[in-house]
């Protein structure tokens, strides 16, 4: 019986029919679904794309596992702690950092920069070494202190050329101590590195750090011993929510533990969020499109008024009748989604080979929109589609029922 309703509702598609409006309105409920899923695809691929983007563009700066003070902005250094974390199995790398804002001159230029002082491990925990746009990522030329420089740093300084002997004088106020208006100077200390790199990521990050020793920065700021974090890159494949645990563990109530996840938890949720709601407004578009798909139904049953009443007279049940027109409904949604489907993913294709579609600007590590297709995404499409196809047919197959007890 449902071979035989599938059957008869495909041949009452394809057939022609005597009003042309019929016609119109099916392929305007197809063309609705096609949009709709098409339009669903590309614009969730568009936000996995950025989202990943962003993963990338985060990932550069932050670490697996991050251990910071709960209060304050540093801390002091316990070597037994640090060795603990250094031997779990899970760890690969460990490194400290210190973050404190300074006011660099060189020449007749100054800006104030976030400086992070970094040890010789810092290295290993990040791809910072990937977005080099001059010289290297290194510490030290020679025996002299060395800082690498964001691009917009560096610009903002008039450092252009890595080869200068001239040195970048870092300043900050002194911890202790007032401030004397007949000598400012000597309520500031003043140490002078060269620089060894410029690297360029975002403007964001190019605007704003420096990195340089943290020895360096410990002198200059009377903190030695002090670090504004522990850095902890684990081993592939290593599950971080439970290595954060066993580090929390061995930190202490003092200090707090956070994912890479955790440490820009306000931005990612915040991208999510905005996928959610777009998401959303999509399906609410859909839905209305999927009314179509009911006009469709009602005239076609209509039409095949004089049909139903020769199938009944024939002994055929209602619930036959109404099986018809839900797989006519039901065809019309499956056909949208599959060429919805194949739209959707050849635009992201062509976007993510080609990038024919640029991104206003220049401030991003890409100049076209970025996309990425996830299988959770195709399913969730399908289904939401189908879901909508589905009780859009219900509703029009049922509700002449309810009107008129000689039609179904």
């Amino acid at each position: 019986m449902m071979n035989l309703s599938f059957f008869i509702a495909l041949r009452y598609l394809r057939s022609k029919r005597s009003l042309s409006i019929i016609n119109m309105v099916s392929y305007i409920s197809l063309i609705g679904t096609v949009c709709g899923t098409a339009a669903l695809l590309t614009v969730l691929s568009v936000f996995n794309g950025f989202e990943s983007l962003t993963e990338s563009i985060y990932s550069i700066f932050d670490p697996d596992l991050k251990v910071i003070p709960k209060t304050g902005k540093t801390f002091v250094i316990d070597s037994v702690m640090l060795s603990k974390i250094a031997d779990m199995p899970e760890v690969d790398n460990v490194s400290l950092t210190l973050d404190e804002n300074v006011l660099l001159r060189y020449k007749n230029q100054q800006t104030i920069a976030l400086m992070r002082g970094v040890d010789e491990n810092y290295e290993k925990n990040t791809a910072i070494h990937n977005s080099m746009y001059d010289g290297n990522f290194m510490m030290y030329r020679s025996d002299y202190p060395a800082a690498v420089f964001g691009y917009g740093i560096a610009s903002k300084l008039g450092i252009y050329s890595l080869r200068i002997e001239e040195p970048v004088y870092v300043n900050v106020p002194k911890r202790e101590g007032k401030v004397s208006l007949n000598n400012p100077a000597a309520s500031i200390n003043t140490l002078s590195l060269l620089p060894s790199g410029i690297f360029e990521i975002e403007k964001s990050f190019d605007d704003t750090y420096v990195f340089a020793p943290i020895e360096f920065l410990q002198n200059l700021l009377d903190r030695e011993s002090h670090v504004s974090s522990i850095e902890i890159k684990l081993k592939p494949e290593t599950d971080s929510d439970r290595s954060r645990n066993t580090v929390a563990d061995i930190a202490g109530t003092d200090l707090q533990v956070k994912t890479r996840y955790q440490q820009n938890e306000a931005l990612y949720r915040m991208m999510k969020s905005e996928k959610l709601i777009v998401y959303a407004i999509l399906i609410l578009i859909v839905v209305i499109l999927s009314f179509n798909i009911s006009g469709s139904l009602s005239m076609l049953m209509t039409e095949k008024k004089e049909d139903m009443l020769t199938l009944k007279s024939m002994g055929a049940p209602d619930k036959l009748i109404r099986r018809i027109f839900l797989f006519a409904g039901l065809l019309i949604t499956f056909a949208g989604i599959a060429i919805g489907l194949f739209i959707g993913l050849s635009i992201c294709l062509i976007q993510q080979y080609l990038g024919l579609l640029k991104l206003p600007g220049n401030s991003f590590l890409v100049d076209a929109y970025p996309v990425k297709v996830l299988p959770a995404d195709l399913i969730l499409v399908t289904v939401s589609v189908a879901v909508i196809g589905y009780f859009a047919s219900i509703v029009s197959v049922y509700k002449p029922k309810k009107t008129n007890s000689k039609t179904v």
